[in-house]
């Protein structure tokens, strides 16, 4: 129970019982009478903002230790992951993508070629548009299927030009 304000020079402002500082820090009681020892100022009653003090300035420091091992054991859980393969350069997978695009860009470009020389004796327009559904889907198919694509599959210089 917080006894309340005292008057008098040098005595605390705010006193908190034993139990009370345990409640406030999470402390058992025992813990609260060995880690405020310096906040005592009679049996199981402490100086509450002197218990605040020592509370701030124990605790503080911890955190950033608590910091500094949590980024620590991330910087090692990320560098295993990339030693086993789970991450990639930036410029493995800018050539992927660029390759990828690339056959992309033939498939579509090849497309009218495709396209005029099957169609060209056809006047269903049912017909006109199953034809250019599955050329389309060819194209499409071919891009969906970049997961498979593997770095030795690249033709390095047909995706640095592009």
């Amino acid at each position: 129970m917080v006894i309340g304000k005292m008057i008098g020079k040098n005595e605390p402002e705010v006193i908190a019982t034993e139990s009370r500082m345990a409640r406030i820090f999470g402390f058992s009681e025992r813990k609260v009478r060995d880690y405020f020892k310096d906040a005592r100022i009679a049996p199981a009653k402490y100086d509450l903002l002197l218990g605040i003090k020592i509370f701030v300035e124990n605790s503080s420091g911890k955190d950033e230790i608590a910091e500094a091992r949590k980024v620590d054991t991330d910087t090692k859980k990320f560098k295993l992951a990339i030693l086993q393969g789970e991450y990639h350069h930036k410029d493995s997978i800018e050539l992927l993508v660029s390759d990828m695009l690339a056959r992309f860009k033939a498939k579509l470009t090849a497309l009218p070629t495709k396209a005029s020389t099957q169609l060209l004796n056809i006047s269903s327009r049912r017909e006109i548009e199953n034809i250019l559904k599955t050329l389309i889907g060819e194209s499409l198919k071919e891009l969906s299927e970049y997961k498979e694509l593997k770095m030795e599959d690249i033709d390095v210089d047909r995706a640095e030009d592009s």
